[in-house]
Parts: C-alpha cells; structure tokens; sequence
C-alpha cells in the first residue's frame, strides 16, 4: 500500500499540498488550543481492559436508524470541504458510499445536497443543518435535503455564534476571502493547489459558493458578505429544536452535547440521536473531552436516543474507545479531509479501509 498508512501521514501530505489559510482552518482549535491538546491526551488515557478466549470473531456492521452499515463510522459534515479537492465533497460521498458508509453533509458545503444525490446514488445522506436567521430559508432548505434523499438531519447545537480564530484573521480564509498580503503569498505557494483546485473548479462550476444556500443569496468565496438574513440564528434555544422537529418528518440528531442534562432535554425535546461532541474543540476552548463525559451521558439517555460521539478520532482504536464508552458510531471529521487533500476520493475510500482494519484489530482484544 503506497502513500499514508496513518492520520498523521495523511495530515503531513495534505500540509504539503493545501494553503496555509486552508490547511490551518481544518486542522487548527480555538483560542490556546487547550482543548485540542486534551482530545489526544484524554483519548490516549483512556483504557480498555483486553478479554481473553472470547472465540468470537470481530464484528464490525452497525445499525443507524435502521439501517445496516459496515462500520460504525460516519463521515461528519465538514464546512467547505471543496476547496480541499476537485468535486471534494462528492469524492467523499463516493467514497462514504462504496464503504457502506454514510455521509452528514454540511449546510456550508460547496456543492449542493441534490449535487452529491446525484453523484452517489446509492449513498445515504444525512443533512446537517445550521439554523438561519430566517427560518423561511432553513425551512425551504429541510425541503430541498427532503425531496434528495436526506432522512436523517443533524442540528449543529454548539454554535451560537461563530468564534474567533487569529490564524483565519492572518490568512484572511473565510467566505468571503479576505484577500491579505500573507494570504496571496500562500497561494503563490500552492500553485498545484490554486490551478488544480480553486481555478479548476471556478472555470468548470463558477465561483466557489455556498451551494446549499438560497439561489441568489449564496455566500462566495470571492464577493459580498452573508446576507443577514442567512446568519447563524441569533439566541438558539430548544424552542429552535422543537420548531425543527414539527417540521422535520425524519430522523433528528443533535449535534455538540456535552451535558447529561443537555442530553436529557434532547430526548425531552424528540430528538433520536445526539453526538457527544466538542466540535473538534473548534469552538469553546474550556470544553471538556467528549470521551470523559460519554459514559455518563449514555448511561443516562442511550436507553432513549441513539448516542454518537466525535472529536479527535486519528485510530480504530480511538473509535473503539468511544464505543467501549457508550457510544454506537463515531463522526470523522478531519481524517477524511486530509486523505481527500492527500490521495483524493481513493484516498479517503483507503483511510475508512484503514480505520476499519484497526477497529477491528482492536475488538479482537475485547467484548465491546
């Protein structure tokens, strides 16, 4: 097998390709990075005791929402995730497809929940979904994710608002790019990147947008800020899950608990799944390791909801973790965006191929 054979391995090869700005935005936390840092340390405190002359042998299919899938993986919505690769998004719903896998495509996507429809056919699409400030457009969106495929919508309840990051100041990435010295000098860098990618793209399909955003109003990568209309809704609250969840005839998910309690209302409030999350400690620098509160989050609710967790996922084995804590499957967020930016869509089909192998190295020490 030639190429990455580790997260690291894939990190250090999409680093070699990517602009910093880009390469930074995915990879980077917020605020000291503290959280970050604690996503790896607690993930490798966390043990699990081996069993012995089990005489099983492992198995790796997991059931979602009642539906069958290869492994208890899930490939989690990650904003913009075109401008990593060619058609970067449907590379990694492909892939997430001939895995068996599903694929949570993100509100900030390029390209749009009818394109990627179109593009796996025969993949299932979950949809997540970042409230706006009209919920007209949110409304009409839920619809348009509806009549593609999308059964399963996934709210994003750990983003109030968005959080400041200096190292996207620097290099001005964000929609709308935010041209700077530095950040010209970074493309300039990354020539392969800037053809191949950004001018590739921008001939083929215009330029790079928001597609899943209303026609007329989608935020560019080069062009006018967001209309207000269609920013993050302002004091989000369970009022806002409840208006979600009239109007959403699916199964519901809510992503970013951290709380027995907030687990709780969850439930209270008709959700069937949450994530135990922390966003890839991209938001609040204070949060805790999902993998030090699951147990006790799934202990109090995985009797009523369908507990997933996320956030610093580099080995099968750290998804072994979460599942020996309580969870059934597990979000990716960053792997597949570097094996995407390293190998493109074969790539990401050989990390989940090596994320499987490792899984199912690890199951064949325990019970889990």
């Amino acid at each position: 097998m030639s190429g990455f054979l580790s997260f690291e391995q894939a990190r250090r090869a999409a680093q070699r390709k990517l602009p910093r700005g880009l390469f930074d935005y995915i990879d980077r936390g917020v605020g000291e990075e503290a959280s970050l840092r604690a996503l790896r340390t607690r993930l490798d405190a966390t043990q699990i005791v081996p069993r012995v002359l089990s005489g099983a042998a492992p198995q790796t299919d997991t059931i979602l929402f009642g539906e069958s899938f290869s492994a208890p993986l899930i490939i989690a919505p990650t904003a913009m995730a075109g401008l990593v690769h060619g058609g970067g998004e449907e590379a990694l719903a492909r892939a997430a497809a001939q895995s068996s896998l599903p694929f949570c495509l993100s509100t900030q996507s390029l390209s749009s929940v009818d394109e990627i429809a179109r593009a796996a056919p025969d993949l299932t699409i979950w949809m997540q979904i970042y409230l706006w400030a009209d919920l007209n457009f949110s409304e009409a969106m839920l619809r348009r994710a509806w009549d593609a495929g999308a059964r399963v919508a996934v709210m994003t309840v750990d983003t109030p608002a968005g959080s400041r990051k200096e190292w996207n100041l620097r290099s001005g990435f964000n929609m709308p790019y935010k041209v700077t010295s530095r950040g010209i000098m970074d493309l300039a860098l990354r020539p392969n990147w800037l053809v191949g990618v950004a001018l590739n793209r921008t001939i083929r399909r215009g330029m790079p947008a928001m597609n899943n955003y209303p026609a007329g109003l989608r935020p560019k990568l080069i062009g006018a800020t967001i209309d207000p209309r269609l920013s993050l809704m302002k004091d989000l609250n369970w009022d806002h899950v409840g208006w979600l969840r009239d109007k959403w005839p699916g199964k519901l998910v809510l992503k970013g608990i951290l709380s027995c309690e907030d687990a709780e209302k969850s439930a209270s409030a008709g959700a069937d799944g949450i994530v135990v999350s922390s966003h890839g400690a991209r938001n609040f620098d204070a949060s805790p390791a999902p993998i030090d509160v699951l147990s006790d989050i799934a202990a109090v609710c995985g009797h009523r909801l369908t507990v997933m967790a996320d956030s610093g996922i580099r080995r099968g084995l750290d998804v072994l973790r979460y599942r020996s804590r309580g969870a059934t499957a597990v979000m990716l967020g960053r792997y597949p965006l570097w094996a995407l930016a390293a190998e493109g869509e074969p790539g990401v089909v050989k990390a989940l191929s090596i994320l499987k192998e490792e899984y199912i190295e690890g199951l064949r020490y325990t019970s889990v």
